[in-house]
C-alpha cells in the first residue's frame, strides 16, 4: 500500500479497493451537504427572527405614527377653538372701549359745564358781597337815599333769584353727572354680564374635528381691508378680496357640505372697529360655516 492518495481512474483501480474509496468519497459529500444545510437552516432561522423583530418595529412605529397624528388633530382643533375665543373677546374689548370713549367725552362735557356754572356763580357771589357792601353804605344815608336804595334791593332779589337759579342748574348737572357716573357702573357691570353670557353660549358643539377647516385672517392697514385665506392643504396665507373670498367660501361650502369649519383670526392690532370686526365674522359665519347654517 501507499501513502498517497489512491487513482481513482478505471485503469488503476481494481475490483477490491473501489469500492471502499467510493464509499469514502460519498460519505463526505453527504457530510459536507448535511453541514451546508445546517449552515442553511440556523442562517434561515436568524433571518426569520431578524424578519419578525423587523415586523414588530414596524407595527410599534405604525402605531406611535397613529397615536401621534391624533394628537395632532387634538391640539390643532384646541388651537382652532382658542382662536376663536380671542377673536370673539377682542371684538367685545372694542366694543367696550369704543363705549368708554363715549361716556368718557359726555363726563368731560359735563365737567366743563360744572366748571362754568360754578366760575358764574363766585362771580354772583362776589356782586353780591359788592352789593350787600354798598347797602351798608347807603344804609347810613337812607333818609336821602329811600328811592336809590328801592332799587338797588330790587337788583338785589333778580340778582338772588339769578343766583338761586345757578344753584339749581348746578344741583341739575350734578344728578346729570351722577347719572352718567351710574351709567358707566351698569355698564361695567352689564360687560361682566356680557361676558359670562358669552362664555355660556361657547358651547362645545361647535368643533373642528372631523370638519374642513379654513383660516380667514382679516385687517386694516392705513385704512385699506386686507383679507388673507388659508385653505386646509395650504402651506401660507393668500391674499384675496372679499368677493373672491365669497366665491371661495362658497366652493368650499359646496364641496363639503355642513362641514365647512370657518376659522376667523382678528389679530391684536386690527386697526378695525368693533362694529367693522363683527359685521365682518357674523357675515362669513352665518353665510358659510356648518355651525350656523
Amino acid at each position: 500500500m501507499h501513502d498517497d492518495f489512491i487513482d481513482l481512474r478505471s485503469g488503476h483501480l481494481s475490483s477490491e479497493n473501489f469500492w471502499p474509496s467510493f464509499t469514502d468519497i460519498m460519505t463526505v459529500v453527504v457530510m459536507i451537504f448535511l453541514l451546508t444545510s445546517t449552515v442553511l437552516m440556523v442562517r434561515n432561522w436568524e433571518l426569520i427572527d431578524q424578519l419578525r423583530e423587523s415586523m414588530m418595529a414596524e407595527q410599534q412605529a405604525s402605531e406611535m405614527i397613529r397615536s401621534t397624528s391624533e394628537e395632532n388633530a387634538t391640539l390643532e382643533e384646541q388651537l382652532a377653538q382658542a382662536q376663536y375665543e380671542i377673536s370673539m373677546l377682542r371684538m367685545q374689548i372694542l366694543q367696550m372701549n369704543e363705549q368708554n370713549t363715549r361716556l368718557a367725552s359726555t363726563v368731560s362735557d359735563r365737567d366743563r359745564q360744572i366748571v362754568l356754572i360754578l366760575s358764574e356763580k363766585q362771580q354772583l357771589q362776589t356782586e353780591l358781597a359788592e352789593r350787600e357792601q354798598r347797602i351798608a353804605i347807603l344804609d347810613s344815608n337812607l333818609a336821602q337815599l329811600d328811592k336809590e336804595l328801592a332799587g338797588i334791593k330790587t337788583n338785589m332779589e333778580k340778582q338772588q333769584q339769578e343766583l338761586k337759579q345757578s344753584k339749581d342748574q348746578i344741583v341739575i348737572l350734578q344728578q346729570e353727572k351722577l347719572t352718567q357716573s351710574q351709567k358707566l357702573a351698569a355698564l361695567e357691570d352689564d360687560y361682566g354680564s356680557l361676558k359670562t353670557k358669552y362664555e355660556k353660549l361657547i358651547r362645545p358643539a361647535r368643533t373642528a374635528r372631523g370638519k374642513h377647516v379654513v383660516s380667514v385672517h382679516y385687517q386694516r392697514v392705513k385704512g385699506k381691508s386686507i383679507i388673507r385665506f388659508k385653505d386646509a392643504d395650504d402651506e401660507s396665507y393668500t391674499t384675496l378680496n372679499e368677493k373672491q373670498l365669497h366665491s371661495k367660501l362658497a366652493a368650499l361650502k359646496k364641496a363639503h357640505p355642513n362641514k365647512l369649519y370657518i376659522k376667523i383670526v382678528i389679530p391684536e392690532k386690527s386697526g378695525l372697529t368693533y362694529s367693522e370686526a363683527w359685521t365682518f365674522m357674523k357675515n362669513l359665519l352665518d353665510k358659510y360655516d356648518y355651525y350656523y347654517q
